[in-house]
């Protein structure tokens, strides 16, 4: 090599960007492959309760069991009326979920985790947890049912299934069609490049696992309506969970979301509320 590119080279490769050691093929050499996804962003509404009973119905229907005054059961019909039967006494609640892709490739949505607290912190506090799989468009058969390993994932700083192991069978009984056909919201199970994916899913809350939790408050409100009280039920709510998703090189992630806390208010006569797309 003549001397005067032994005495320059250095000075060349010490001022070169990366872009001209590339091109001598001197600079860090990357592997071939795809890039890392960037998991998308979640965004939940509060659970909005679309279907309850009354305050007057619920008195009705636990007067004759509360009240141990045998003179005093004998009023509940006649100050409250006859007890509905439990399948008048139906609760569901809805709630949209958006996910923002920031990729330039669309992301498959996976699965659905959500748990919702009733209660919390007091005697009636009661869990419920749902895990909901989405499904592709060409799926015969969409129901929402989890498939096998759904709902959960190696990652520790997520909520999965199984951290809901106290949950009470039942009480997240299962979905129901919302404002939109429950199908047609199933089979939304990808998320555009650069763009958004938004579900609005309507769950039901198991009849007898309902009532149960109710009624350790309902001795209150019950006596309160004999007496001709003006009251109301509030129900503390907490939602919480995660969507699984399929990412490039990743593979299967979890986004969390939550809580979220609202309060479900039930009046004595209000109108049951009652989805006006079912």
């Amino acid at each position: 090599m003549p001397y005067a590119l032994r005495i320059l080279l250095p000075l060349a490769l010490a001022t070169a960007g990366c872009a001209e050691l590339s091109a001598l093929g001197l600079g860090v050499q990357h592997p071939a492959g795809p890039s890392r996804a960037i998991p998308p962003t979640v965004q939940v509404s509060l659970p909005q309760l679309r279907r309850a009973p009354n305050l007057l119905a619920l008195a009705a229907y636990y007067c004759p069991q509360i009240l141990d005054n045998p003179i005093a059961r004998m009023g509940c019909s006649v100050t409250l009326g006859p007890p509905p039967p439990p399948e008048q006494l139906a609760f569901e609640f809805g709630l949209t979920i958006t996910a923002k892709n920031p990729n330039d490739i669309p992301i498959p949505a996976l699965d659905i985790l959500l748990a919702l607290t009733l209660f919390q912190g007091q005697e009636a506090e009661g869990l419920g947890a749902l895990c909901v799989s989405l499904c592709g468009q060409a799926d015969p058969s969409c129901t929402g049912a989890p498939r096998p390993g759904a709902c959960t994932s190696s990652q520790q700083d997520i909520r999965r299934i199984e951290d809901f192991a106290a949950r009470i069978p039942g009480l997240l009984a299962g979905l129901v069609s919302g404002q939109t056909s429950l199908e047609q919201e199933l089979r939304k199970s990808t998320i555009a490049a650069r763009g958004d994916l938004r579900l609005d899913l309507a769950f039901r809350l198991g009849v007898e696992q309902m009532l149960r939790i109710v009624q350790k408050v309902a001795r209150r409100f019950t006596e309160g309506l004999l007496k001709g009280q003006e009251l109301a039920l509030d129900i503390p709510v907490a939602a919480q969970g995660t969507v699984f998703v399929e990412l490039p090189v990743v593979g299967r992630l979890g986004v969390g979301f939550g809580p979220l806390q609202t309060s479900w208010r039930i009046d004595r006569m209000m109108q049951q509320l009652q989805q006006a797309v079912r």
